[in-house]
């Protein structure tokens, strides 16, 4: 039997059959927590006789009193559709690559909280040469920056604020991440302009606006709640120095997004340095912001060999990488 692996996340809901079926859905945990159960119930549905398995970060997600809190509540929220949908209970990763049944898990809250990364990272290091280097995914809103050595994790932080401290997860990603954030000034009329400190637009506006994503005039999950196009994006940078497309143009908003996007490179390779790898020759890549980051090493690190996990793989993986690698270890181990 297939297992199903889901990476259950504040922004989306990840999932991926070790038979090769992926799905990744926009969920917003902090407004939409309440209809958790009926979400799961629908993605789940379209993975027949699969057992499940699973890990998150959604328990980092406001809606929660504390992180512990939120590791229970998914637990028991994911157990109880299980048990609805007439499936095996489910079992849930943790950050010491060991799978535990909902009970173990919601004792071991701390190893269960946030454990994509380490999944990912233990699973991708078979196609590192010796299994040893980094492996990097940069998604929506974070980029996890994460050293192996003969195939185990060796990241010195085992919570995200570990590994923030330690420069090996950086909170910024190619789409949910605020320009403000990220940037203090942007030009403007040939001179550098202190930013409106507001959530006028995202790195997913730079990002259309450079030419390096697609429009999707059906997305209006933006800061305006206006479509995702090239020309709403413009108008969403203009806000950032307090003009609008009419009065600067697309000219200037296209050098605003240039330098935002020039400002998310400096903070994940400032963090790259710092993370204390014993090999940097072998790199793989993988995320919702794979190009972007490719791009970005081999720039950084001109002599190392960096690959996209999807040249492995498969173009589908990139977007689902925690959740296939749940999914396919889980099944590798035998656990059914």
């Amino acid at each position: 039997m297939n297992w199903l692996g889901l990476d259950i996340g504040g922004a989306n809901i990840k999932a991926a059959s070790s038979g090769g079926k992926v799905l990744s859905m926009p969920f917003q945990f902090w407004v939409e927590h309440n209809r958790l159960a009926e979400s799961l119930v629908d993605l789940i549905r379209k993975f027949p006789d699969h057992l499940v398995a699973a890990t998150m970060t959604a328990e980092l997600a406001d809606c929660f009193e504390s992180r512990k809190q939120g590791v229970h509540s998914i637990v028991d929220c994911l157990s109880g559709v299980c048990s609805e949908l007439s499936l095996p209970a489910p079992i849930f990763a943790g950050t010491d690559v060991t799978f535990r049944s909902a009970d173990d898990a919601k004792q071991a809250w701390l190893k269960t909280a946030a454990s994509n990364w380490v999944m990912l990272a233990s699973y991708a290091s078979r196609h590192l040469p010796q299994q040893t280097g980094l492996v990097i995914d940069m998604g929506s809103t974070t980029t996890d920056i994460i050293p192996v050595r003969d195939g185990e994790v060796i990241a010195k932080g085992r919570t995200d604020s570990g590994r923030l401290q330690n420069g090996e997860l950086v909170y910024v990603g190619v789409d949910r991440t605020a320009v403000c954030s990220v940037i203090d000034a942007l030009p403007l009329n040939g001179s550098q302009v202190p930013i409106a400190r507001e959530f006028f637009a995202t790195v997913a506006d730079a990002m259309l606006v450079a030419g390096r994503s697609e429009e999707d005039p059906t997305n209006i999950d933006t800061a305006d709640g206006q479509p995702r196009t090239v020309n709403n994006a413009a108008q969403r940078l203009c806000r950032m120095v307090c003009e609008d497309l009419e009065t600067i143009g697309v000219d200037a908003a296209t050098k605003i997004a240039t330098a935002v996007l020039q400002r998310v490179e400096v903070l994940v390779s400032g963090s790259i340095h710092r993370v204390e790898a014993v090999d940097r020759k072998n790199i793989v890549v993988t995320g919702s912001g794979v190009d972007f980051a490719y791009e970005i090493l081999t720039r950084l690190c001109p002599d190392s060999k960096v690959s996209r996990l999807s040249s492995f793989e498969g173009a589908f993986i990139d977007v689902v990488a925690p959740a296939w690698a749940v999914a396919t270890l889980a099944k590798e181990r035998h656990l059914s």
